[in-house]
């Protein structure tokens, strides 16, 4: 079966957080991959994702960072919650935390693409089994 969802811990105000990714559907994938293709040809050795971050315009990227948080969740005593839904925060604590927000946001794209690129996977640890 499909893996679609995958837990991340991600240091916040300092102490690991649980988060729960889902991944992007096909379309968010697709347009994704589009966003990759109209890179300017990379330097040998530089990391195409940093590229694409820092080479689409500004209202790609919030695009981007608001459909990859839409499909981000924070564990909670009470459960998971979304981090963004219908564009508005829905975890407020996260508004003004650009580094948690960058890091959901590339985990998020790396998880997603995962396989179109061989052995290259996110860096960051993998939840615990059930959480």
């Amino acid at each position: 079966m499909r893996e679609i969802y995958k837990t991340i811990a991600i240091p916040m105000d300092g102490k690991e957080t649980q988060f729960r990714l889902k991944k992007l559907d096909a379309f968010s994938g697709a347009a994704l991959l589009r966003m990759l293709a109209r890179l300017p040809e990379a330097e040998e050795g530089k990391d195409s994702l940093m590229d694409l971050f820092s080479w689409i315009p500004d209202q790609e990227f919030k695009g981007l960072m608001t459909v990859c948080l839409q499909h981000a969740e924070v564990l909670l005593p009470a459960g998971y919650m979304p981090v963004i839904t219908q564009g508005e925060w829905s975890y407020p604590e996260l508004q003004y935390d650009t580094a948690v927000c960058l890091k959901l946001t590339m985990e998020e794209t790396l998880w997603t693409l995962e396989g179109f690129f061989g052995e290259g996977a996110p860096i960051s640890r993998t939840g615990t089994p059930g959480s």
